[in-house]
């Protein structure tokens, strides 16, 4: 997982270099990759690659191996945390930790990445819309990105981890 490059393809792939030549809200594309999928899981957000525009933004496989623990964590714990109807706690846990290992050709691995990109790409429509919305100067976007910060700094700290005990519960 993670060891290749990653291309996001038509308004994705406009909607990051956006986030990081327009706006410079992010330095890489690959911080607007683990973003949007931290992003688009808590929003509860997927979308389907799209292929209409030409439009394509590269993700390198050395920015991987520099973020690969990131990336693996933020997978794992999408993978223990998303709810797929008829999803078993078992079955979630092996989606995070044992379906990666029997290898890139394995079925529900391919499935579990195609889940994994989805929450990322609906995050990368989040974060646009996020710094679209009501932002046209450089200040704009630095106050949106205070904004973000601290709207997900309250979510957070008002957040019991339930969801994540309950897996481990269900799972002892």
């Amino acid at each position: 997982m993670f060891e290749n490059d990653v291309t996001i393809n038509g308004k994705h792939a406009t909607y990051t270099k956006f986030l990081v030549n327009e706006a410079a809200v992010f330095k890489r594309f690959i911080d607007v990759y683990m973003n949007g999928a931290i992003l688009g899981f808590l929003h509860g957000r997927k979308s389907e690659k799209d292929n209409v525009s030409t439009d394509r933004a590269r993700i390198y496989a050395d920015a991987f191996a520099n973020e690969r623990l990131r990336c693996d964590f933020i997978y794992r714990l999408i993978m223990l945390l998303d709810e797929t109807p008829g999803k078993t706690v078992e079955d979630r846990i092996n989606r995070a930790f044992r379906d990666d290992s029997k290898g890139k050709e394995n079925e529900a691995h391919q499935m579990n990445i195609k889940l994994f990109n989805s929450y990322v790409l609906g995050g990368i429509e989040v974060l646009y819309e996020k710094f679209t919305e009501d932002c046209t100067t450089k200040e704009d976007y630095i106050t949106r990105v205070y904004e973000v910060v601290e709207n997900f700094n309250e979510e957070i700290q008002g957040v019991k981890h339930d969801k994540i005990n309950e897996v481990i519960e269900n799972y002892r």
